[in-house]
């Protein structure tokens, strides 16, 4: 109570600050109050002036917002579209269905937030989000959010955020029904249900995926650098289930007050093929998650401009392992794991005069794991966070202190400050940067897991880093770009060490210096042409005090990644044609082992069939290119896929 009691003080003392420092003086004619009506559409304002990338809530954030509509048509996956954007890197362990983390800007998977619809669903184990089992059929847009930003999220968002969205309950009724089928056996399908009446919307999603997975793969026979003994091998134990269903309510009974309930609920089970060197056929995961959310908002609540949210969310998740010959863990084996994570937040914004928001809230969340490897600990988390946007000169200049403290259980509590700066000289131009901290907590797993060879320490500190970046943006009718020099110090990463005959325990011993270049390009020079592209230019170098590492690239970091894509509008037909480059990656500390780079073509064609339907054909690494992934494990080679839409 003694924590809740100084977190509310916090929020008040914030708020009245920044509503203090905003009051218009006496004789500033140019501060007056507006007038009633002038104040009701000012949210209007806000939200059509929004430029193309930017935040609302934080103008100078490097941002990347992906509409999904310009996929509608394609098989595509979650994670593949993510790995489009500047600063990203996917790592992806074998294929469709299979895991596939997140990196932003050189940072571990553990060091980047996922949201889905706000809710934070890294799992409290560690390890980050596998991207492949969020459905890209239930998404509206996807934000990423790069650099450091734990004053607006909380531990974990070192490397960045990515906001998944999904697709609203809209007050007009809207149906939509596609179905894909391609190589390996993969079919997939799905279907979404929209409609209103009077006060009450409602939306209901659902897909299935389904994928053999048995892919040609180049199998050098254990012999690395002897390719007389490579052969042609077929991926086995690969497939993969996927199901998901989405239901949302939403009920207006007025123009400032909503209430609104959501159910996301995923399941998969996959086998796990393992490495080429030491297949399993026999090994198998199951995975579910289901996150309840309830959310209210009320505008105007006592006063113009102010408005009030409050969202209350549950996840939970389950995994259950299964090696029954003991092909992965040299024992036969098999686990469960149950985590539950409640939450709720409570989020007081004001439009305070003509050119400042002010924002504060608080947040309990408590993360429970039933495990018996980890004698089902427990963590809780007090959060309390305030921001300010202030803009100057006609929006000319916009400035956006904030500032968030954490208390997690069982790590000492957290400040977390970030300020932020843009600056639009002229219309097409805008110059930002921004520098703040940052913080990742120990997960559960460096914390409290003891088995065998590996202990725990419940001593940890949290990773913290220092986050620096600065750029600019060029926004035309035809022409968007932008360019960012990003830098971040990281100090007491978690690494595990040898401490005793074959025993591991994680310490607080690394440095880590990660900065480069992104920079991304759209560019629609004519109504029937398009061109996307992106480039990243990654130093993550190892500034630990160990000679076979120091001033050398983290393993799991390439150096350069691009991508492109050129599309074209000719009537009905879309033909399109993307090109992927990722930079050989080291897979060990010294870099003395380095994966191919890869070059991944792809190509297709989406022909609208009168207004209601959509067929694409497509095909995915069009060259046959033999690529690996994390530590050599195989991805799929050419693969060729056809999509029917239909919407009404």
């Amino acid at each position: 109570m003694r924590f809740f009691a100084r977190c509310a003080l916090l929020l008040v003392c914030a708020f009245g600050v920044a509503a203090g420092a905003s009051a218009p003086e006496d004789g500033d004619g140019a501060d007056e109050a507006w007038a009633d009506e002038d104040l009701a559409a000012l949210p209007e304002v806000s939200v059509s002036a929004q430029r193309q990338n930017e935040s609302l809530d934080d103008p100078p954030v490097f941002v990347e917002t992906i509409d999904m509509k310009p996929f509608e048509g394609r098989f595509v996956t979650t994670e593949e579209v993510i790995g489009q954007a500047a600063g990203v890197n996917v790592r992806d362990f074998g294929g469709l269905g299979k895991l596939s983390t997140v990196s932003i800007r050189g940072s571990s998977a553990d060091q980047v937030v996922v949201l889905v619809d706000g809710v934070r669903i890294n799992p409290a184990t560690g390890g980050g989000v596998d991207l492949s089992t969020i459905p890209p059929e239930q998404i509206e847009r996807i934000e990423v959010v790069r650099g450091g930003d734990s004053a607006f999220y909380g531990e974990g968002a070192v490397g960045g955020v990515i906001n998944i969205v999904t697709k609203k309950a809209a007050g007009e009724t809207y149906n939509t029904v596609s179905t894909s089928y391609g190589s390996f056996n993969t079919f997939q399908a799905a279907a979404t249900r929209s409609a209103g009446h009077g006060k009450w919307s409602y939306l209901a999603s659902g897909s299935y995926l389904h994928s053999d997975g048995d892919f040609v793969f180049e199998n050098d026979n254990g012999t690395e650098f002897n390719s007389a003994d490579d052969f042609d091998d077929v991926r086995e134990n690969n497939e993969t289930d996927n199901r998901s269903v989405l239901f949302k309510v939403a009920y207006a009974p007025s123009d400032r007050v909503e209430i609104a309930a959501q159910n996301e609920f995923f399941s998969s089970s996959k086998g796990l093929p393992g490495l080429v060197t030491f297949p399993s056929e026999r090994v198998h995961q199951q995975d579910l998650r289901n996150t309840t959310t309830v959310t209210g908002t009320t505008q105007d609540v006592g006063a113009k401009g102010l408005t009030l949210k409050t969202r209350a969310a549950n996840r939970y998740s389950y995994t259950r392992f299964h090696d029954p010959a003991g092909e992965q863990t040299s024992i036969p084996l098999e686990t469960t794991q149950h985590e539950y994570q409640p939450e709720i937040e409570q989020t007081a914004s004001y439009l305070w005069g003509r050119h400042q928001v002010v924002s504060v809230s608080g947040l309990f969340r408590k993360n429970y794991l039933i495990d018996n490897e980890f004698d089902n600990p427990e963590r809780t988390t007090w959060a309390a966070s305030a921001r300010d946007q202030l803009s100057f000169w006609r929006d000319r200049i916009t400035l956006v202190p904030a500032v968030r403290y954490d208390d997690v259980s069982d790590i000492d509590g957290q400040w977390s400050p970030k300020f932020g700066l843009a600056v639009r000289p002229v219309d097409a131009l805008t110059v930002k940067g921004n520098v703040g901290r940052s913080f990742r907590a120990p997960n559960f797993n460096e914390l409290y897991f003891n088995q065998g060879l590996v202990l725990g320490n419940p001593d940890l500190k949290p990773e913290r880093a220092t986050n620096y970046d600065a750029g600019l943006q060029i926004a035309t009718p035809w022409l968007f770009t932008e360019h960012a020099y990003f830098r971040s110090e990281v100090e007491d990463l978690i690494e595990y060490l040898l401490i005793s005959g074959f025993r591991y325990k994680p310490y607080n011993i690394g440095k880590a210096r990660l900065e480069g270049y992104e920079g991304s390009l759209r560019l629609t020079p004519f109504e029937y042409a398009s061109l996307v592209a992106s480039y990243t230019l990654t130093y993550a170098i190892d500034e630990t005090e160990y000679p076979n590492r120091r001033d050398r690239q983290i393993p799991g970091r390439p150096r350069h990644d691009a991508f492109g894509r050129a599309e074209g509008h000719a009537g009905p037909f879309s033909p399109f044609v993307e090109y992927h480059y990722i930079g050989g990656n080291f897979v060990n500390q010294a870099n003395t082992k380095l994966l191919d780079e890869r070059h991944i073509w792809n190509a297709g064609l989406v022909a609208n069939m009168g207004e209601r339907y959509k067929l694409g054909v497509e095909v995915k690494n069009l060259a046959d290119d033999r690529a690996v992934d994390v530590r050599g494990f195989p991805l799929p080679g050419r693969s060729v896929f056809s999509t029917l839409e239909a919407h009404w």
